[in-house]
């Protein structure tokens, strides 16, 4: 059994509760967890959102770009008015999502979060996800692994470089006809 004081104990209540919420993609539900003046930072856009008016329409913006998603929290960690989550969200990409047009693909995005609650609603909750691997799953960017091959190292340092994009499309087609080429022995 767990000592946590009231305080701990209101505010894991409310971070529990507000999945359902979130799972029926009833905004207004989700907004009435959160304090009038609430501030999400997202750190992995680079974005703050602040009060339910914003951050509503953040969570209006994914749900259309998500209409199956699923939100899902596996650890929690309270301490005092402080809450950490450990979180993913699951959905296919069927709408525009930050000027991404849909891509049908199923999506899973793991996140964390350090929540600071007041009076048993979010007040600051600054999350982070990995913004990169959401693009991968969307088929916008390479793997990692596709990194390790010979054009994969060469697209990485034309990037690097910063080559014009005309530049860099010649290069990496000068790139694949050596790598062709080159197994034909």
């Amino acid at each position: 059994m767990t000592d946590w004081g009231k305080v701990e104990e209101t505010n894991l209540r409310a971070v529990t509760d507000v999945l359902t919420s979130w799972n029926r993609h009833d905004v207004n539900g989700v907004l009435d967890f959160y304090d009038e003046g609430i501030i999400w930072t997202n750190v992995a856009l680079e974005e703050q959102y602040h009060g339910k008016q914003e951050v509503g329409g953040f969570i209006r913006q994914l749900i259309t770009a998500f209409p199956d998603l699923h939100f899902s929290v596996s650890e929690r960690i309270p301490h005092e008015q402080y809450v950490a989550e450990k979180w993913e969200i699951h959905g296919t990409h069927l709408g525009p999502f930050l000027n991404i047009p849909a891509t049908g693909r199923p999506i899973v995005i793991p996140g964390m979060s350090m929540v600071e609650m007041r009076n048993g609603k979010f007040y600051r909750d600054s999350f982070y996800f990995d913004s990169m691997g959401v693009l991968r799953q969307m088929g916008l960017m390479p793997s990692l692994t596709a990194t390790q091959t010979l054009p994969g190292r060469a697209l990485l340092w034309a990037a690097v470089n910063r080559l014009p994009v005309a530049t860099l499309a010649a290069f990496i087609a000068i790139v694949a006809f050596f790598a062709r080429h080159s197994r034909r022995g």
